[in-house]
């Protein structure tokens, strides 16, 4: 989806690797998205905002997130659990791209889930598919004569 020129959408990506969040950040910057980033829940109560007070800045600026599975509050097995940032990243709406590497089910035009690690490719082609108008499953082929 471009929303105009070469601007693509927003992406807040939530990465709680350092490298690994700079390197997203600047592959999907120089693919045109404005990009926002996240280590995810930190010390010293690895919770994060959205679950602490119920709204999260970061999310309301964006049209999509990519999101690391693997979060430090996933490690120490405290806090706010991956799949509960997920959730509410669903429910507030937004594209979610997700690494990880256990399989999951995904949501065409919603939620995409790929290998963490991704190459750069990897990364654009699942945010891409996000951004990429969803069929029209109203409409049926011309010649489908069932009711």
């Amino acid at each position: 989806m471009v929303l105009g020129g070469d601007r693509r959408g927003s992406v807040l990506v939530v990465e709680a690797d350092g490298e690994e969040r700079e390197r997203f950040g600047s592959w999907l910057e120089q693919s045109g998205y404005d990009v926002s980033v996240c280590p995810g829940p930190t010390e010293p109560d690895y919770t994060c905002v959205g679950d602490r007070d119920g709204f999260c800045p970061l999310v309301a600026e964006v049209d999509a997130v990519v999101l690391d599975m693997s979060l430090d509050s996933e490690a120490v097995m405290v806090g706010t659990a991956a799949e509960e940032i997920l959730a509410f990243y669903l429910m507030s709406g937004r594209r979610v791209v997700v690494l990880g590497s256990r399989p999951g089910g995904e949501v065409p035009g919603q939620l995409v889930r790929i290998r963490r690690h991704p190459t750069q490719d990897e990364l654009l082609e699942a945010l891409g598919s996000l951004f990429e108008p969803t069929p029209d499953r109203s409409t049926r082929p011309r010649w489908d004569l069932g009711p």
